[in-house]
């Protein structure tokens, strides 16, 4: 997971994006991504299963790619039905796919590992198959 962190740190890097870590935050305060600002805010004592490297990925994908909603602040949110945050959802995997599963054959690629690696909920399940079988 950390080569998955330094390259997530990396895109957002040379994409002009600014990374506040922070676990100043309240347990139920979500990351978030600012567009005006070009930032994210991970909270570190966010009470969620999924993956901080899923997480900070999910918002650079907004800041990255994107939203029809043109939202002013976009809270991590994986459970929404929001478009903006299953678009977010979909391109998260699609950058973190495509970096770990570069050089390795589809026979190797498991979905079911990678969902329980980043602790990510059953109804994305679809949208995981995808990304690997794509990437």
């Amino acid at each position: 997971m950390n080569d998955l962190m330094m390259w997530l740190k990396h895109l957002a890097n040379i994409n002009g994006i600014n990374i506040v870590i922070t676990d100043e935050l309240d347990e139920n305060d979500t990351d978030i991504s600012i567009p005006a600002a070009n930032t994210i805010v991970i909270n570190e004592n966010y009470k969620t299963t999924v993956d901080v490297a899923f997480r900070l990925a999910h918002e650079l994908a907004h800041l990255i790619f994107g939203s029809n909603d043109q939202n002013k602040v976009y809270g991590f949110s994986i459970f929404s039905n929001k478009e903006s945050e299953k678009s977010a959802n979909r391109n998260a995997l699609k950058i973190i796919t495509k970096f770990i599963y570069k050089d390795v054959p589809l026979e190797y690629r498991n979905w079911v590992r990678f969902m329980e690696e980043f602790g990510l909920p059953d109804h994305l399940e679809h949208m995981v198959k995808e990304e690997i079988l794509n990437a």
